[in-house]
């Protein structure tokens, strides 16, 4: 399974495999710190993307604003 990281500051998207998931990692383009989520929570994830109206932002401690 492939997890498609997408930073929040500057949009740079990149490819982790499994083994990504549930760390704290640097965005590839301009270091800023982001979490990426355990592979349990994606489905939550996806459900909430699915039903947002809007933009939904996700903070490094996992909390949604949207």
């Amino acid at each position: 399974m492939h997890i498609i990281a997408r930073c929040p500051r500057c949009g740079y998207r990149w490819w982790l495999d499994a083994t990504g998931a549930d760390r704290r990692m640097r965005c590839r383009k301009c270091w800023r710190l982001l979490r990426v989520p355990d592979l349990t929570e994606v489905p939550k994830a996806a459900e909430v993307i699915s039903q947002a109206q809007s933009e939904l932002y996700v903070d490094d401690s996992g909390r949604t604003y949207g």
